[in-house]
C-alpha cells in the first residue's frame, strides 16, 4: 500500500503579501509492489501553508 506526503511546488503571495507554499499531494511507493524503490505519483490534492509554519524551529 502507497504511502501519502506533501510536495511542495512553488511559493506563491497571497492578497496580504504574506508567502505561502503550494503543495501536491503524492503516492510513495515502496519496493515490495514490483515498484522501483521511491517511486512517486501525483494526485489531484492541492493545499497552501503558510511559509512561517514550515519554516518554525
Amino acid at each position: 500500500m502507497p504511502e501519502d506526503t506533501w510536495q511542495s511546488i512553488d511559493i506563491i503571495k497571497n492578497k496580504e503579501g504574506e508567502p505561502h507554499v503550494l503543495q501536491q499531494k503524492v503516492e510513495v511507493y515502496g519496493g515490495e509492489h514490483g515498484e522501483s524503490t521511491g517511486y512517486t505519483k501525483p494526485t489531484v490534492q492541492h493545499r497552501l501553508v503558510p511559509l512561517t509554519e514550515l519554516t518554525k524551529s
